[in-house]
């Protein structure tokens, strides 16, 4: 009874803990939580009237791109979901779906996003009490506007990973939970990926030569890949650890002092386990050293 409870307790703090999570990064994730809930029990009418209503306080105290956002995640993950695909295949084509619509929305209906006039003005207040001339205010603007689509991916991203964790949390307290199949597999990125990135990050170096507009690609697409690649980065590392704890040492003063080197190294970690499967290596290693 009291490991039961004790469960029990650790998964209502973690839903806490993840719901405060989830209003930090937006309302429009909580919406897709909620939403994905719904549209994941078959057999109730109520389902589909409740996720449009929720649908509808989403637009209203968000936006439109929030709608947006949410309505597009909710959807795949419940598909995923109510198809017998796992947890992680569905995020991860709800997440890369959520953010394409948090780029292309905020591109229909600036008004009606992070872009308007409301919100340039209170990011221009904000700076101005900071102390920041016209000036500088102007170019820090502009920086924000180049590189927004990556924001807005990242942000995308992020969410619907962290909405997906909650879905999972939540059903887990239910009396008739879903099947929620979960694998818990290493983030693997493909080929694919791995090329888009390193041509991103080659027209990044050769600069100037590259008509405005592919160079903003290439900045962003580098920016936004960093994510992924520095999250199986950090999966290398975790394993690495395991067989020489005293990397420890030299990662923890690193990533103090100096955060970008490490992300770099992670990122570039991340990109090079494409063709060489660090992972794998590391667990034969560790394979090897446990049978000695």
């Amino acid at each position: 009874m009291e490991q039961t409870f004790k469960r029990t307790g650790t998964g209502f703090f973690g839903i806490i803990a993840l719901g405060i999570l989830l209003i930090l990064i937006g309302i429009p994730f909580v919406g897709m939580t909620i939403m994905t809930m719904m549209l994941s029990i078959s057999g109730s009418r109520a389902a589909l009237p409740l996720a449009v209503v929720t649908l509808v306080g989403v637009y209203l105290i968000s936006d439109f791109a929030g709608a947006l956002i949410a309505a597009t995640g909710s959807g795949l993950l419940a598909a995923g979901i109510r198809s017998g695909r796992s947890l992680e295949f569905s995020t991860m084509f709800a997440s890369g779906a959520a953010a394409i619509t948090s780029i292309f929305g905020t591109i229909l209906m600036p008004g009606q996003s992070f872009l308007s006039q409301e919100n340039m003005e209170a990011l221009s207040l904000i700076y101005r009490s900071a102390g920041l001339s016209s000036s500088e205010i102007a170019t820090i603007l502009n920086l924000l506007l180049y590189i927004l689509p990556s924001l807005l991916a990242i942000w995308a991203v992020t969410g619907t990973v962290a909405a997906a964790v909650a879905v999972r949390l939540v059903n887990q307290r239910r009396k008739e939970p879903l099947k929620i199949i979960t694998l818990g597999m290493d983030i693997r990125l493909g080929l694919l990926p791995a090329w888009i990135m390193i041509a991103a990050l080659s027209a990044n170096l050769i600069g100037g030569e590259l008509p405005p507009y592919v160079q903003q690609a290439a900045v962003n697409i580098s920016l936004f890949m960093i994510l992924p690649y520095s999250l199986v980065g950090f999966g290398i590392f975790r394993i690495a650890l395991r067989s020489f704890p005293m990397l420890l040492l030299a990662a923890v003063p690193l990533a103090i002092i100096f955060p970008p080197a490490m992300i770099c190294i992670l990122a570039l970690s991340g990109i090079m386990d494409t063709w060489f499967d660090f992972r794998l290596r590391l667990k034969k290693y560790l394979e090897r050293k446990t049978q000695e």
